[in-house]
């Protein structure tokens, strides 16, 4: 039996300062999650724990997170893509 092409995990987006929805962190399984909610835990985190002032400096001064669906590699998770509609 073959393995999938892809599987659909969530991650966390932004808006990067040329106005193309991207990664809101490197494309690495470790940073994919199996529901929504937990990629928004991890949006909720990082805004609550970190200044206005850190957010501006790591994801520009208005990012516009947003949880999206994302094509994985099976097994290790892997994002297939780092662009988002």
């Amino acid at each position: 039996m073959n393995a999938p092409a892809s599987v659909t995990r969530y991650v966390a987006t932004y808006v990067n300062k040329r106005g193309e929805r991207t990664l809101a962190h490197s494309a690495q399984g470790r940073f994919t999650h199996t529901t929504a909610e937990e990629a928004k835990e991890w949006i909720i985190a990082v805004t609550s724990n970190n200044s206005a002032d850190t957010l501006r400096q790591i994801w520009g001064s208005n990012p516009r997170f947003e949880v999206r669906p994302c094509p994985c590699w099976p097994r290790h998770y892997d994002p297939q893509t780092i662009w988002f509609d």
